[in-house]
């Protein structure tokens, strides 16, 4: 058996899966297997998946669209023979050394859960980096994007499976790192760059016919990894300068007030009434307003 499952969720974006799926082949860890499980794909995926020509590839297209990654997460869950299980999001690059990385910061750390610190890249270049919460947070209340997350198998028994979208605060990604970490499972982060997240909502993945950025970093990846994390993280650097040289009085007030309300729901509980119905509703809002913004069809809320 593999000692690493990755689990693919894609729904009709078959260039940047192409992408993604590269990124995986090239990795230097190469005792994995690759489930790529459609959410009722319609487009070219499977034939994206099948021109690999690699058998540790597998495509699975689930016969009604879920509109959520929770669901073909846990077929693939279902269907893994990992020890490990590991995401990886059909719009996001990984970098030739992130599962190698992973695995062995698991081990060492004697972790249920690592991640590696995300570079998320917009339209205009790279935006921020997401890794270990700060000082006094936790990962109760710091999100890390499930592309860069590697769990034991038992973690999803210690937290159950990815849950329905409904009725939840946040989304199920979030809800499911909650669970985890509420559940007494172990994290911890290798502390160096190895994903490049491309939120489709920026993108707006599926408005565009072409002009998708991941062939572009792809190929410089693939030509000097090292020197692509490099000017990450130097762009990275000048972006936070920027931000810092930018910061106005009303800026510095908002963030306060926002740090103070945060502080108050976190003390008071997102879960006890009435802010449970409060963020629940403005979380269903959010989940319409961004499927708008990836370029996809609104859903109902039962469909959904």
């Amino acid at each position: 058996m593999p000692a690493v499952t990755v689990i693919t969720a894609a729904y009709n974006s078959s260039r940047t899966l192409k992408c993604a799926l590269a990124s995986l082949r090239d990795q230097s860890f190469a005792d994995f297997e690759a489930l790529i499980v459609g959410d009722c794909c319609t487009d070219d995926s499977e034939c994206i998946v099948r021109g690999f020509g690699d058998e540790r590839f597998h495509w699975v297209n689930l016969p009604n669209h879920a509109g959520t990654q929770s669901a073909p997460n846990n077929e693939g869950l279902r269907r893994a023979g990992g020890e490990y299980i590991a995401y990886l999001g059909q719009d996001d690059l990984w970098l030739p050394w992130h599962l190698a990385t992973l695995v062995s910061t698991l081990e060492c750390a004697a972790a249920d859960l690592v991640h590696a610190v995300t570079a998320w890249i917009g339209p205009e270049g790279p935006m921020w980096a997401v890794g270990t919460p700060g000082v006094r947070g936790t990962y109760a209340t710091r999100f890390i994007p499930p592309s860069s997350w590697l769990h034991r198998r038992e973690v999803a028994g210690k937290c159950g499976p990815w849950p329905d979208p409904q009725n939840q605060i946040g989304g199920v990604d979030f809800v499911f790192q909650r669970r985890a970490y509420g559940a007494g499972c172990h994290f911890a982060c290798t502390n160096e760059i190895s994903v490049l997240k491309f939120p489709s909502p920026l993108w707006k993945t599926y408005a565009r016919q072409d002009g998708h950025p991941q062939p572009d970093y792809l190929k410089v990846m693939q030509q000097d990894p090292r020197g692509l994390q490099a000017q990450l993280l130097t762009k990275l650097v000048f972006t936070y300068a920027r931000e810092k040289e930018n910061q106005t009085v009303w800026k510095s007030a908002k963030a306060c007030i926002h740090a103070v309300q945060k502080t108050a729901a976190e003390w008071y509980g997102f879960d006890r009434w009435p802010l449970s119905d409060y963020l629940v509703r403005r979380h269903e809002r959010w989940r319409q307003r961004v499927r708008s913004l990836r370029g996809l069809p609104e859903l109902s809320i039962q469909n959904e």
